[in-house]
């Protein structure tokens, strides 16, 4: 009985479940990465909006 398929199967099913982990935290990267780009940018707008409305402060 031979047993590399089953050890060929066991590797490809392991090699996918590690690239979809991979591009799992890719994804979380990315879309941490523009939450913070855009609040930021959200919070310098609301300032600058205070700014204006009230020019004694």
């Amino acid at each position: 009985m031979d047993a590399t398929p089953i050890i060929g199967a066991s590797l490809l099913i392991g090699s996918s479940i590690f690239m979809y982990i991979l591009a799992f935290l890719a994804v979380m990267a990315i879309g941490g990465y523009l939450t913070y780009r855009t609040s930021s940018e959200r919070k310098q707008r609301r300032e600058d909006k205070q700014n204006r409305d009230n020019p004694n402060s």
